[in-house]
């Protein structure tokens, strides 16, 4: 990592402690001994620059410039990270999860960029259980890809699915009369 603590005093744990006060499992990442499994296994962190490891140290080190990232919004929420991680309790997605609820809080929120591309991963990640084209172990099982929509519907993204699909098909249409003429 680019920026290691030189000391104890480089640590301030106030942060993590608000975001625990939130949900008492995100205590856990202090387990964190970052081996890497989660970012080997992690879609997201193929397809953009979602570093787990890097979110961790910016919570550990009192850094809530992390609510402003974007990295919070590329994670596909997949749990691939909670499962290969060798230390039990630690629950990145849920970490996530309560990041974007900050981050709205705050009033930041996704930038359109951001949001533009998580809604093309999570797309392609919903449809069809992988946003790679050769899926690191398979793709999700069905029961998985049921929970997500769930979310997904509670979330209102599949709306914005079908805006953007919409948005698509009127922009060919345009194309196509220009073309024409």
């Amino acid at each position: 990592m680019e920026d290691n603590a030189e000391s104890d005093e480089d640590w301030n744990y106030q942060f993590l402690e608000e975001l625990v006060e939130d949900v008492e499992e995100n205590q856990n990442i202090m387990q964190c001994i970052e081996c890497g499994k989660c970012i080997g296994e992690c879609p997201a962190s193929k397809i953009s620059d979602f570093n787990i490891r890097k979110i961790i140290r910016k919570i550990l080190r009192g850094d809530k410039s992390v609510l402003k990232d974007s990295d919070i919004w590329y994670c596909f929420l997949c749990e691939r990270c909670k499962r290969v991680c060798p230390k039990k309790g630690v629950n990145i997605p849920l970490l996530i999860i309560n990041l974007r609820n900050e981050s709205f809080k705050k009033g930041y929120g996704p930038r359109y960029n951001d949001l533009t591309k998580y809604v093309e991963m999570a797309e392609k990640f919903l449809t069809n259980g992988t946003v790679l084209e050769d899926p690191l172990d398979g793709s999700l099982p069905a029961s998985r890809i049921d929970e997500l929509n769930e979310i997904c519907n509670f979330a209102r993204i599949k709306y914005v699915f079908k805006a953007s699909e919409a948005s698509k098909a009127h922009k060919k249409k345009i194309n196509k009369k220009r073309d024409k003429k």
